[in-house]
């Protein structure tokens, strides 16, 4: 007998020991996702009747305290009883291609080691019998693009403290994951699990304990999903870099800072500091080093992308003086520099109107036209003036005017596709669908542009000037020059979060006809080149003097 108990106690023991234990960030990334996926799918939470922020909040503290995935799935199933039963939808797909389900992906809801079977099976009937119609939380904004998405009625809670209470702060988190869940186009190129997202910011926002904390918790989220078309900031997140700035402006070039004009002149001289100087190093840390641990905080689709966007980060902080390394003939010199309040400065950017004239020809054979100073009213006469010449740089550095099919109308023989847009299957959430092709030019256009066309690019080339620049790639004897563009095409949607911020997105996937991808990838150059330290410094635009010579010499 006592061996009986002994062995009953053992087993009972050993059973015991057997269940799968849950971490807190565990149970948290699972409540994220139930929730978000019934606000989304459930008929029911789709009406918005239910304050589902509020049952989200009142939900926490529960699965924070279930200590078995029995526990846990009994809690959320008692939750979806208290939605009510959910019927079979006639009209519910749920064949689709694989084409359509790369965005998305229901792993999750069969993960035995968090949910019981029983409730993964519930889970799947919710999908397989989702919301159709109007769905409260997510709709369709019917104006240019008529096919996004956007999130018109989400609390913005906007008289919150700076650090709201944790509740709200995982609301923010859980509503903005799950946002870029569902409706983001590009979730799976991010080069990064999105759930692994989830895991790794969930001690950031539970566990923030001051106003910074949170804020800049709330930046590096939005820089996850690595789109420049995400824009965010507070006063904490630019209290973190500090707000001393110095007074000259710079461009990354060959990994060094290279100073190219001035916020205030004066302040710059008094401290020796002129165009073309050269800096290596910002207190003993060469730039590169000094940008690594930042870049999280820095929005973009890419590394080329983010250099132009470090202006806020590099040499901004919290003290009036830093120390930064020269470089000049070969040597170099560290000394100290002033920085200032940017509202010293008094700084007012130069119009882009005063950059001369949009269109003109740079030498006998090679016309130009600037297409972010070009405006609809003088595309026919610039076209008229360098529609014989024997080649055409076309600039497209610089954010366009909305010219390009007019332009193209010119160059391009025939009408024909130059991009695909996929957008947000709201019926289907998470699924993305091609829309219509683009198409420019017009039908037998004989009297076309013959000579060579080469359209400049770089960094500064995004969303409207990509898209341009798929548009000028159909048309014949197009070559792209310069570098590696932005990597963010199609429109911005909004995503509010609590407390009266918000952070955007781009809202629409964009493909090449043939599909090809230019999220994160840019337009690629036919001929790559990238100014130097030394052409900038003499002046020159080495990527339009390369565009001449090789309208001039074919080479």
């Amino acid at each position: 007998m006592k061996k009986l108990l002994l062995f009953l106690l053992c087993f009972s023991t050993l059973t015991v020991f057997a269940q799968p234990t849950f971490t807190e960030n565990q149970k948290l990334e699972s409540l994220a996702k139930v929730w978000g996926f019934l606000k989304y799918y459930h008929p029911e939470v789709a009406k918005g009747k239910r304050d589902w922020d509020a049952e989200l909040m009142a939900k926490i503290l529960a699965v924070k305290q279930a200590r078995t995935r029995q526990e846990l799935s009994h809690l959320y199933a008692g939750w979806l009883t208290s939605l009510g039963k959910v019927k079979r939808c006639g009209s519910c797909d749920n064949n689709l291609p694989d084409s359509l389900l790369r965005n998305i992906t229901f792993e999750w809801i069969h993960d035995s080691t968090t949910f019981t079977p029983t409730f993964s099976q519930q889970l799947d009937y919710i999908r397989q019998n989702r919301a159709q119609g109007r769905n409260y939380y997510v709709q369709r904004r019917y104006k240019f693009f008529k096919t996004q998405a956007y999130f018109p009625n989400e609390k913005l809670y906007e008289d919150l403290p700076d650090l709201p209470a944790e509740e709200y702060r995982l609301v923010a988190l859980f509503r903005y994951w799950n946002i870029i869940n569902y409706f983001f186009p590009y979730k799976y190129a991010i080069g990064e699990s999105w759930d692994h997202v989830l895991a790794d910011m969930i001690p950031k926002f539970r566990d923030a304990a001051k106003p910074v904390d949170y804020q800049m918790a709330l930046l590096e989220l939005s820089n996850r999903i690595h789109d420049g078309h995400n824009f965010f900031g507070t006063k904490y997140t630019y209290q973190y870099f500090g707000y001393y700035h110095v007074p000259f402006q710079f461009k990354i070039v060959e990994g060094k800072a290279l100073v190219t004009g001035f916020y205030h002149e004066r302040f710059a001289k008094s401290d020796g500091v002129q165009l073309g100087d050269v800096i290596t190093k910002i207190e003993g840390k060469p730039i590169e080093e000094v940008l690594k641990p930042n870049l999280k905080y820095i929005s973009g689709s890419n590394y080329s992308y983010k250099l132009s966007r470090v202006h806020a980060v590099l040499f901004t902080g919290h003290t009036p003086s830093l120390q930064v390394t020269f470089e000049k003939d070969g040597t170099e010199q560290t000394k100290e520099i002033q920085r200032h309040q940017f509202a010293r400065f008094g700084y007012k950017p130069d119009s882009v109107t005063a950059k001369g004239k949009p269109w003109r020809m740079l030498n006998a054979e090679v016309g130009y036209l600037h297409m972010g100073n070009l405006v609809a009213k003088d595309v026919s006469t610039a076209m008229k003036e360098v529609l014989h010449s024997k080649g055409l740089v076309v600039d497209l550095r610089e954010y366009p005017t909305p010219i390009t099919h007019a332009v193209a109308a010119y160059l391009k023989p025939e009408r024909s596709h130059y991009a695909l847009m996929t957008y947000p299957d709201l019926s289907y959430p998470g699924v993305f669908r091609p829309n219509y092709p683009w198409k420019s030019g017009s039908k037998n256009n004989k009297n076309h542009y013959q000579g060579k066309v080469v359209v400049l690019v770089n960094e500064g080339t995004m969303s409207a000037g990509e898209f341009s620049a798929m548009n000028l790639q159909t048309a014949p004897n197009v070559t792209i020059m310069g570098s590696q563009t932005a990597g963010a095409d199609g429109n911005i949607v909004y995503i509010p979060f609590p407390g009266g911020y918000k952070a955007s997105m781009s809202g629409l996937g964009v493909y090449y006809p043939d599909g090809r991808e230019t999220q994160r990838i840019g337009i690629v150059p036919d001929i790559e080149v990238k100014p130097t330290i030394a052409g900038m410094q003499r002046g020159e635009d080495e990527v339009l003097q390369r565009a001449i010579q090789f309208i001039t010499s074919g080479k």
